[in-house]
């Protein structure tokens, strides 16, 4: 969705009440955001971004100054100057205003706010990420339930807080919907169809408000959603925000106070719209097969434009219950892979943990895993299996690991981050396959004679010898601690 800065001081999720002091006829679409603490800086603002001063700079930046400032801005191509601080320009000087109207410059002032939250708030705004999408969201049912049950009443309170209309009716082509039934008949809630995660929220906001205008007799997945949405919430909020969700992902069933693991699956190349559809249907496939094998809860959420699945169990499941879910994430994914060919699905997989703060940690350890073993070719990858990045980690938080490693592998690393990256990689997929060039090769999509090469490279820099078994272990675990 096009923010332009005109839009702003409307926003439905801001921390600030923002004031628009000058605008232009047309505005240019605010693309990202810029904190500025010198106004001399703005010449270099990035096309499309929204300047934020901080207090210090908006007080240099008044009379002819601020005629400065929005020149630069405009030279730049920025979209909008926000100034902050106790007191806006009064009145804005007619100079000043002209500049921005021809400019092309927005010209807005923010207060007091907190700099931090008003940069963050603004970035997620003209972003339109998921967290955004849930603020937005969770503001939608709160000015829902303000308003009652009274249809229309309804659909203005959570439209206003989306920005984004919903109607009383059956969805046409270009929108989604929902339709509840209730005791005095069906109630049809229709919105457009906008796409990314806000378009999720629309959907999600027109099956509640259905639901509740029909007297609390919802759909049958009503609550099956409910724990989506409260689940995708609880993954992306801020910690101390996350616990508040705690009681409410309670009540809906959702078992936050068990033992999880979490599998992160996203497509290797999709992006936009076409992979926001693609995990909506791999997130329907996937729940109906895990939850059609039985034994523990499952449940789904999607936050970062990817799709994290959840099993809960009241007990600790173990080593050996964690490799039963690796195997059957392999076995789901290559099913998964089956019905979506196109897709290059991938999957992560995080370790067993308590809790709701449990619940997010594997959720991170899921992404840790697609991200650093994505260049391996597996397409199931997980995070620590047998502890081992648990204990390198405990060895190499001492101050003598660290030199010692460092030591080690100073001789690579010295080259640069360009050239000692791929050496190291190789090296360490090397041992780990047992010095076998071969399967080091399959793994890093090399010619073995380039993997050899490298390694031959790497311990002549090491001043190393591989046969021997110590020197091996050492170089080994000095290159997947340094690699954590």
């Amino acid at each position: 969705m096009e923010i332009l800065p005109a839009d702003l001081p409307d926003a439905p999720v801001s921390p600030a009440r923002l004031t628009l002091l000058a605008a232009p006829p047309r505005g240019r679409p605010a693309t990202g955001v810029r904190l500025v603490e010198d106004p001399a800086t703005l010449s270099a603002a990035p096309p499309g971004s929204v300047a934020v001063l901080t207090a210090a700079a908006s007080a240099n930046a008044t009379g002819h100054r601020l005629d400065v400032a929005l020149r630069d801005a405009s030279a730049a191509g920025a979209a909008a100057l926000v100034l902050t601080g106790a007191e806006p320009p009064a009145p804005v000087p007619a100079t000043a205003r002209s500049i921005a109207e021809r400019g092309d410059v927005a010209l807005l002032h923010a207060g007091t706010a907190d700099l931090a939250a008003l940069v963050v708030a603004l970035h997620r705004l003209i972003e339109g990420d998921a967290a955004e999408a849930l603020a937005r969201l969770g503001a939608a049912v709160d000015g829902m339930l303000a308003a009652g049950a009274e249809l229309g009443r309804a659909l203005g309170a959570a439209g206003s807080a989306l920005g984004v209309p919903l109607r009383a009716g059956t969805p046409g082509a270009d929108e989604v919907g929902a339709v509840a039934r209730g005791s005095g008949g069906d109630v049809a809630v229709a919105g457009p169809r906008v796409g990314g995660c806000l378009g999720r929220a629309v959907e999600l906001a027109a099956l509640l408000v259905a639901a509740f205008a029909a007297g609390g007799e919802e759909p049958e997945d009503v609550p099956v959603r409910s724990r989506s949405l409260l689940l995708s919430e609880l993954l992306v909020a801020p910690e101390g925000q996350a616990l508040r969700l705690v009681g409410p992902a309670r009540a809906v069933g959702l078992p936050v106070d068990g033992w999880h693991v979490a599998l992160r699956i996203e497509p290797a190349a999709l992006q936009g719209t076409e992979r926001y559809e693609l995990l909506d249907a791999v997130d329907r496939a996937a729940l109906r097969e895990l939850r059609s094998a039985g034994g523990a809860q499952w449940n789904s959420a999607r936050a970062e434009d990817a799709l994290s699945l959840i099993r809960s169990r009241p007990g600790d499941p173990g080593r050996g219950g964690l490799r039963d879910v690796v195997a059957g994430a392999e076995r789901l994914l290559a099913s998964l892979r089956e019905r979506f060919p196109g897709a290059d699905l991938r999957c992560g997989v995080g370790g067993a943990h308590q809790g709701p703060l449990g619940l997010r940690a594997s959720v991170r350890e899921a992404r840790t895993a697609l991200a650093r073993g994505g260049g391996d070719g597996r397409p199931v990858v997980v995070h620590d299996l047998a502890g081992l990045d648990r204990m390198l980690g405990e060895w190499y938080a001492s101050d003598t690991a660290r030199a010692a490693a460092g030591e080690l592998l100073a001789p690579i690393v010295g080259l640069g981050p360009d050239r000692a990256r791929p050496l190291l990689r190789t090296l360490q997929v090397y041992l780990d396959h047992q010095g076998s060039p071969a399967r080091a090769a399959e793994r890093l999509h090399l010619h073995r004679n380039a993997v050899t090469d490298r390694v031959r490279r790497a311990q002549a820099l090491l001043g190393v010898d591989l046969a021997d078994p110590e020197q091996r272990l050492a170089v080994q675990l000095a290159c997947r601690a340094l690699r954590l």
